[in-house]
């Protein structure tokens, strides 16, 4: 086991999955920054059952501009970008992956963080710094949003996070990290870690990065963190967008947050997570009921209602004693709907 894992951390290429749906443009700006960089031996495209032409060679790109790889899928049904990027990590054959949006931003600073990702021993995943348009726009400042950016802080202790450094992350670190927005394009994967752990995205309308991002925290053994800025998430006004996505779909949360429990419990070193995990339901819960159209309130309050009662009263317990306000918060919401 030890000398075959040996040999998979050996292979230094990097694939990049793009669930792409009807963005043919975004796509192409995209595809033109993965030639400029040139550190990609696979582009695997796949198209979630487009009404536009998001075929890659019909925007102009071949394997031999890129000089990678180039792989075009294309769902026969409108499944999702989770859906999207599993099949996309099934053609995988590079030693790494990164799923990047198609209407995303890869940073020039990019290849520097792959170059740290292979510099040694290959980690399960090395995770990066993002931009995002709503904090440059607004606060007119590198990086995310404050709570993202408070653990980054917490893992450089406190160092200008402008400098470029790195740490191999601990439990304690992982526990904390593991906290910031569930994204999947801030993580360069070593492909046979997601495969050994059968590590995948789900396969719903939205917040389908969540398992992604929680189990692959959860299973890793060896995560670097690099602070160097590596992507630009650009959040816009669009269709697919989960911002303007206010129905029903939202629904599938519920189910989420009880698969990636169930898998966090039955990991043995699972405590670690547990409370972090419980803030992240209860974060996330709160946040969607402000979004969603106001005939589903009701149901996504008994949603909220069912994944709190999916805890333990000595997981609960733990949790309060960490976020004391936080859990009493949860208490009063579920006395005021009659728990």
């Amino acid at each position: 086991m030890t000398m075959v894992r040996e040999q998979e951390a050996a292979r230094e290429d990097l694939a990049v999955v793009i669930p792409v749906w009807n963005l043919p443009e975004d796509l192409a700006d995209l595809l033109g920054q993965i030639e400029r960089l040139g550190i990609f031996s696979e582009v695997i495209v796949a198209d979630d059952c487009s009404d536009l032409d998001c075929d890659p060679e019909r925007l102009g790109f071949t394997s031999e501009r890129l000089g990678a790889r180039l792989v075009y899928l294309r769902a026969e049904e409108r499944r999702g970008a989770g859906h999207a990027r599993n099949i996309g990590l099934d053609a995988v054959t590079a030693g790494n992956v990164l799923f990047f949006d198609a209407d995303d931003q890869m940073s020039d600073d990019l290849p520097q963080i792959w170059a740290r990702h292979i510099a040694g021993e290959i980690p399960d995943f090395t995770i990066f710094r993002h931009n995002d348009t709503r904090v440059l726009e607004t606060e007119h400042r590198d990086g995310s949003f404050s709570i993202d950016e408070r653990q980054w802080n917490r893992i450089f202790g406190g160092a200008s996070l402008g400098e470029s450094r790195e740490k191999w992350l601990t439990p304690e670190d992982r526990a904390h990290l593991c906290t910031i927005s569930a994204y999947p394009w801030n993580k360069i994967y070593r492909t046979a870690f997601l495969r050994r752990t059968g590590i995948s995205c789900s396969e719903t309308p939205v917040h389908n990065d969540i398992r992604l991002h929680w189990l692959s925290f959860l299973h890793a053994t060896t995560v670097l963190a690099v602070s160097t800025i590596g992507a630009v998430h650009v959040v816009g006004d669009r269709p697919h967008h989960l911002t303007t996505r206010k129905g029903a779909e939202r629904l599938c949360l519920g189910d989420i947050l009880d698969d990636v429990l169930h898998e966090i419990r039955a990991t043995p070193r699972h405590a670690i997570l547990l409370r972090h995990f419980l803030h992240f339901t209860d974060t996330i819960c709160q946040w969607n009921l402000g979004q969603v159209d106001a005939e589903l309130v009701p149901q996504f309050v008994q949603l909220a209602i069912r994944a709190y009662m999916s805890f333990t009263p000595e997981e609960f317990r733990i949790y309060a004693a960490w976020q004391p306000e936080r859990a009493n918060a949860i208490v009063k919401f579920l006395l005021s709907e009659g728990v």
